[in-house]
């Protein structure tokens, strides 16, 4: 397999080294398809400044980057909710009218 370029003038060599035509390429000389996990996208996101503030803390506290910390919790969520079973909102009033009121001391 070919090395990739990861500085400038290794990429000009890469670049002049390569062969264009119209005929097939042979299937060995494909380079392997990348597994998901492997590439990664930037995803601009608007917040306020607060809420950026919150979260920056809570990566700082946790000794994490803000994007790690956010894409836990994203993977959270996604999870959360694949394994979500929605219910009615009928069968959601019954079952909190069901509950029991709390008790206040005098």
């Amino acid at each position: 397999m070919t090395d990739y370029p990861t500085n400038p003038r290794d990429v000009q060599d890469f670049l002049a080294g390569l062969e264009f035509g119209d005929k097939p390429v042979d299937p060995a000389e494909v380079p392997p398809v990348l597994h998901d996990d492997a590439v990664t996208v930037t995803t601009s996101l608007r917040i306020p400044f607060e809420l950026h503030q919150r979260v920056k803390k809570a990566a700082e506290d946790r000794s994490v980057t803000m994007s790690a910390l956010i894409r836990d919790w994203i993977e959270l969520e996604l999870a959360a909710l694949e394994n979500d079973q929605p219910i009615s909102r009928a069968d959601a009033l019954r079952a909190l009218a069901a509950l029991h009121p709390l008790r206040r001391s005098a």
